[in-house]
């Protein structure tokens, strides 16, 4: 080998800057990365607490409509309606029997 070859440089400025602009990218977004998921986790835990106050109330109105509905059956309720529809509820008694069981 002559003194005057010269070896291959791998290294050029160009190649060195890119490395470094690589580096420095990286090195943001594994800054930024938990940051990201920290406001996604946020706004996801939010978003859950707003369905659940959602499901609380639609499960109040169910049971207020149950409630409503239990009301509205009952034989008080009844009795009025029996009377002008003539079917007089309380007038006639009922027969109760007792069906199945054990023996």
């Amino acid at each position: 080998m002559s003194e005057t070859e010269k070896i291959p440089v791998f290294y050029s400025n160009r190649t060195i800057v890119r490395g470094f602009v690589g580096a420095v990218l990286v090195a943001a977004l594994l800054l930024i990365l938990p940051l990201y998921m920290q406001n996604r986790l946020t706004r996801l835990y939010a978003k859950s607490h707003e369905l659940s106050i959602k499901v609380k109330l639609l499960q109040r109105e169910i049971l207020l409509q149950q409630l409503e509905i239990n009301k509205l059956s009952s034989l008080e309720a009844l009795a009025p309606f029996a009377e002008e529809s003539g079917l007089d509820l309380n007038g006639m008694p009922t027969k109760v029997r007792i069906t199945g069981g054990s023996k």
